[in-house]
């Protein structure tokens, strides 16, 4: 019963973890440029000097680049979750249609 119970605890702390890991890199993901150095610059303002946070930002732009996971600047205005007007297929069409049917 002893090692159920552990067992139970190590595969509960894994997917705890798992989650967590998963919220911050969805946290990181579709920010520009600009906005990861921000965040960074925030989050490190106080505990190290101006020249290593530039540093720092350098690398984690350029390891974030590589995964194809900033989004361009010129994409920052266009709404990233698709959430805009028209988003759910076929919708647009489906009001175009109850248009042309109504009488004149």
């Amino acid at each position: 019963m002893k090692k159920f119970v552990k067992l139970v605890l190590i595969v509960g702390g894994v997917t705890l973890v798992a989650k967590l890991v998963t919220a911050k890199k969805s946290e990181w993901q579709g920010l520009t440029e600009s906005d990861v150095r921000e965040k960074l610059d925030s989050g490190l303002a106080g505990r190290v000097p101006d020249e290593k946070r530039a540093a720092i930002a350098d690398k984690v732009v350029s390891k974030l680049r590589e995964r194809g996971v900033l989004r361009a600047e010129d994409d920052a205005t266009a709404p990233s979750d698709g959430s805009g007007e028209g988003s759910e297929p076929g919708e647009a069409g489906d009001e175009e249609a109850e248009d042309t049917n109504a009488p004149a």
